[in-house]
């Protein structure tokens, strides 16, 4: 039952991790390496994070704070799954040329104190080191283009300008196809493809169905890459949607459905500036390097405002013209192979016993409709039962054409000894380029069977008057049991006692489990302490042994895992704020508690810059003796 039921849980917990969203805090910073008299940005961004009810960002002591926070939410939509984001950006400047570590921010996710990744900002003298990079801004759609000073002035929307015109002429759909007429079973490649020269996001909103045809489609990159096409003269940035193979199923006009695209796009709307007093900083960020709208929104600036447009666009649909394959001159070995083929066949043995199986292996392989191979006809003389053949297949990924090759295996039993030949196999195929059949024949195979334990059985003769019915009885059979009640039964009995007995035994497990629950907690509790200088010792060989992450590792987790015991907090739950919460009930606070803290920061700073002398690190064990000493003193009394 207990296996049964953690079965049960871990596959729940499979399937919950399997759709569940990834949660990241993270710290990034717009350059690196930044010069001294350079403002550049910091941003603290948390992406799927559910009840975010505070945030603490870190101290900026080594740099002045210019402008911040500013702050944007917003979702995105990527392969049907949703995600969402708060971002707090701020303006910031060195104070001194040096390398400067910038502690992670807190925040308050869902009850749990997270913290975001430290970042570490060279600073040098002079004028900026590195060129500027144009801050992240998350992408809320499947698409999202960016792009440089081109793209900025598409986006603003000047007044007087008609939204659904300036829409119309910078976002559209197009299919591209390599041909237009074809033969039935020969492949068209069909690329759906978005062009834009605005800021979107954007989702594909319906796919078409590919009436009458077969396809496959290619696996493009994700997310999608941008590339860049020159159309009527003007600079467009190309999204490819989708790549399909397709291989029309039918002769006549077929038609390739449209595929729609929904976009957000966002415009800059430049309002009247109002008069206001010179900031100092003006001149800085009206340089060129920054004329664009998603950076002039991190720095708050008034003279531009933002909409966001829904527009639905979608392509033409494109008539395909299939001529039937030709009737003359069709092979009576052609069953629908279109393209350019090589076959092979050949068989496992040819000598064997009438107690041995025999396996003919036939390869079709080359370029075209692959996937649609039917099986070739194998011709087996009378001294064979043949089965139905084994398919497999060895289509090269992201081939086009279409390219690979389908094996068929044959089993063939033997029947009768002697000498047989198992006939060429042959195959035909038509080729668009030569617009003519082809055939390709293989070899004979003679085969020599001999005779095995295995004789022919004759076959049965089901003539009138060799099969006769035998005759019916008409009487009470001896076999026939006599009714008896159930209650009677020793079963009846034994039924009954089987709930008494499940009740007995859950009861019985319920306890015991209890009892070790609580055990383990009270053991936990009362060799916390022990536990822990047992793990400072393995630290101190590490200091010893100058592995300085290591022995950061080792103290951090002894002392969180004295707290977790000694607390009775499970490690998962363990906070500051928790400990904090719960050292004061219980009347310690004070120095105690502020050392502690100061304590697990030395060893998390540690950890993310490593190289400490010797020196700092013996003093960091100490300093954990010590505290969980007195820790155990305090509440012992």
């Amino acid at each position: 039952m207990r296996k049964c039921l953690f079965s049960l849980l871990f596959l729940v917990g499979l399937v919950n991790c399997a759709f569940a969203q990834e949660f990241r805090f993270t710290t990034t910073v717009s350059s690196n390496p930044v010069a001294l008299d350079e403002p550049f940005q910091i941003q603290f961004m948390i992406e799927n994070g559910v009840n975010v009810t505070s945030f603490n960002p870190p101290d900026f002591k080594d740099f002045d704070v210019l402008q911040g926070p500013s702050q944007s939410m917003g979702q995105s939509i990527m392969n049907g799954r949703r995600s969402e984001y708060i971002a707090l950006i701020y303006v910031i400047q060195a104070k001194r040329v040096g390398n400067f570590t910038i502690p992670g921010a807190q925040a308050r996710v869902n009850g749990n104190v997270v913290k975001s990744n430290p970042v570490l900002i060279e600073v040098r003298k002079g004028a900026g080191a590195s060129q500027q990079q144009a801050p992240q801004q998350p992408s809320a759609g499947g698409y999202a283009p960016r792009g440089g000073r081109d793209e900025s002035v598409d986006g603003v929307l000047r007044k007087g300008e008609n939204i659904n015109e300036k829409l119309r002429k910078n976002i559209f759909v197009k299919v591209e196809v390599d041909k237009t007429n074809l033969y039935e079973g020969d492949q068209l490649t069909a690329t759906y493809k978005l062009y834009t020269r605005l800021p979107t996001n954007s989702s594909v909103t319906k796919v078409p169905a590919f009436k009458g045809f077969s396809a496959k489609d290619i696996e493009l990159p994700n997310p999608p890459q941008a590339s860049e096409e020159m159309v009527n003269g003007q600079l467009f940035k190309v999204f490819t949607i989708r790549k399909t193979l397709l291989f029309p199923l039918q002769s006549g006009t077929l038609e390739l459905e449209p595929v729609e695209v929904d976009n957000q796009v966002r415009l800059v709307k430049v309002v009247q500036n109002k008069r206001r007093a010179r900031d100092p900083f003006e001149d800085f960020f009206n340089d060129p390097a920054f004329r664009d709208p998603f950076f002039d929104d991190f720095f708050n600036r008034p003279d531009v405002e933002y909409e966001d447009v829904p527009y639905k666009t979608q392509c033409n649909p494109v008539k395909i013209t299939v001529k039937p394959l030709p009737a003359e001159g069709r092979p009576a070995s052609f069953n629908g192979a279109v393209g350019r083929f090589n076959m092979t066949a050949e068989v496992n043995k040819n000598k064997l016993s009438t107690d041995e199986a025999l396996t003919l292996k036939v390869t079709i392989s080359g370029q075209g409709n692959v996937n649609l191979l039917n099986t070739p006809k194998v011709d087996v003389t009378s001294g064979f039962e043949a089965y139905d053949p084994k398919v497999s297949d060895n289509i090269e990924k992201n081939s086009n054409p279409l390219s690979g090759s389908r094996t068929f295996e044959f089993v063939l039993m033997p029947t009768e000894a002697g000498e047989h030949v198992i006939p060429p196999v042959e195959f035909s195929y038509f080729d668009p380029s030569a617009n003519a059949y082809k055939t390709i024949k293989s070899a004979a195979f003679p085969i020599n069977i001999t005779q095995g334990k295995k004789v022919k059985s004759e076959k049965q003769d089901y003539s009138v008057g060799r099969n006769e019915l035998v005759g019916i009885e008409t009487g009470i059979m001896p076999w026939v049991k006599k009714h008896t009640w159930f209650v009677t039964s020793i079963w009846f009995y034994v039924l009954l006692l089987i709930p008494v007995l499940v009740y007995a035994g859950a009861v019985f497990y319920k306890r015991r489990q209890d009892y070790n629950t609580t055990n383990a907690s009270v053991l936990k509790h009362r060799y916390a302490n022990k536990v822990a200088l047992k793990r400072l010792e393995l630290a101190a060989r590490y200091l010893k042994e100058g592995k300085d992450k290591a022995f950061y590792e080792e103290t951090s987790r002894a002392v969180w895992g004295y707290l977790s015991h000694k607390l009775k907090i499970p490690f998962a739950d363990l906070s500051k704020q928790l400990i904090q919460e719960k050292l004061a009930a219980r009347s310690i606070n004070g120095s105690n508690t502020a050392e502690l803290f100061d304590l697990i920061d030395n060893c998390e700073v540690a950890l993310y810059a490593p190289g400490q002398d010797n020196r700092r690190m013996q003093g960091t064990y100490e300093k954990a003796v010590s505290i969980i000493t007195n820790l155990e003193d305090a509440l012992k009394n």
